[in-house]
């Protein structure tokens, strides 16, 4: 097998063979994997250890989640333990950034002892625009009746019964800009995060819709599956007033001497903090979102359970809000208006991100309803506020600099 795999390398640093198709002459993944890393090694006189040693099936991730596959990354791992609901859970977080866990972590204990996080889902539902093109404003406009008609919205409703069963379509908007249509699909993609599914969908409605409306005589194009409405990976304030995957609102109320206890500050300084912080000063940045650093806790959730880490950009739209009551507690809460999150598909099947899914008890294999997907934005969004709680308490009292300072770089 060696002389096979330096046989595959030797081609490929010839040019004769191309990396990504060396699955097929290395009879597989797991050896392509390994011919392609030796050949990374000799071609640019490198050492590629520690990603050798593969911790996930490569045959199966080369089929679904990756290309050119060389072997595995790992990351620290760190977690902390969320009171929801009245029980304890544990919340796993991969971060290369130092005090994060530990920060999340004594925000976490603060919410815990105060009762925990009370978690509310607003709404959920995952969207895919499509862009089609017509003569002019008139016929747009035309198109536009026609899809929000019983005529219209019954030819993409059956389209969308025959491209999935697990995909409930929800609402159907359309916004015109002259001879460009953009239908904005909204649907409940269950414990999925939807995107493919729902691209599938969309495009074979879309399709339905164009031959529905030539059939009436008006002529349409087809321009694009995806229209930048939807809109994904891209801050945008679609996303924040009309929602995308699943927005929540986790707040709690922290106790005058649970702020003594664990910040050693009141809830007046974190209120007068807030305000000036997440929305005078990203009011005077020209930001969308109005947190903290809602995009630390997503990112180290979503490499640890395989979300998809580019949206981590809309799940940041996030927006705090802190008042200090009359009594010297301090409420506080995090909406999280566009969390794209699943518990089944894509990452989720991964070995490890499987692994940390089953010990939070939000994996979705066999979950037709999407209650896993909704009991992981919970625990999302109880990490994200722990984690603001923290940050704002700790600048409250200038400890931000001195934090970092701490570590050994």
């Amino acid at each position: 097998m060696a002389a096979e795999i330096d046989s595959i390398v030797e081609k490929m640093l010839s040019g004769e063979l191309k990396p990504h198709a060396a699955a097929e002459a290395a009879g597989g993944e797991k050896a392509a994997s390994e011919a392609r890393r030796i050949y990374l090694e000799r071609k640019y006189s490198s050492k590629l250890d520690f990603i050798k040693e593969a911790d996930c099936d490569l045959e199966d991730a080369g089929k679904r989640n990756i290309e050119n596959a060389i072997g595995t990354i790992k990351m620290p791992l760190g977690f902390v333990e969320l009171l929801l609901g009245g029980r304890s859970v544990p919340v796993f977080l991969a971060t290369t950034e130092g005090k994060l866990v530990a920060g999340i972590n004594r925000g976490a204990s603060a919410i815990n002892s105060c009762g925990g996080a009370k978690v509310t889902i607003l709404k959920n539902a995952m969207t895919r625009s499509v862009i089609i093109e017509t003569s002019g404003a008139a016929d747009s406009a035309r198109i536009a009746a026609f899809i929000s008609s019983a005529d219209g919205k019954k030819v993409i409703r059956d389209s969308f019964a025959l491209s999935s069963k697990r995909l409930e379509l929800l609402d159907i908007e359309t916004y015109a800009t002259g001879r460009f249509l953009f239908v904005r699909y909204s649907a409940d993609t269950k414990a999925a995060m939807g995107m493919n599914m729902l691209t599938i969908a969309t495009t074979e409605a879309t399709k339905s819709l164009a031959e529905a409306l030539g059939a009436r005589g008006v002529a349409v194009r087809f321009l694009s599956e995806s229209g930048n409405m939807c809109s994904d990976k891209k801050a945008a304030m679609i996303n924040v007033i009309r929602g995308r995957g699943i927005s929540v609102i986790a707040d709690a109320v922290i106790t005058k001497e649970a702020l003594e206890r664990y910040f050693k500050t009141d809830a007046a300084a974190i209120s007068e903090l807030n305000y000036a912080k997440n929305y005078m000063g990203a009011a005077l940045a020209g930001a969308i979102a109005h947190n903290a650093h809602a995009a630390n806790m997503l990112a180290a959730l979503f490499i640890a359970y395989g979300q998809d880490p580019a949206q981590v950009v809309d799940g940041a739209n996030a927006v705090d809000d802190a008042k200090a009551m009359e009594n010297g507690d301090l409420y506080i809460s995090v909406y999280l208006p566009s969390l794209e999150i699943g518990t089944f598909g894509g990452g989720t099947v991964r070995e490890t991100q499987k692994e940390l899914l089953k010990a939070s008890g939000v994996y979705g294999e066999g979950d037709e309803s999407g209650a896993t997907k909704l009991r992981f934005a919970e625990m999302i969004a109880a990490t994200v506020l722990a984690g603001e709680l923290n940050l704002l308490a700790a600048q409250a009292r200038h400890e931000l600099a001195s934090a970092h300072q701490s570590l050994k770089r």
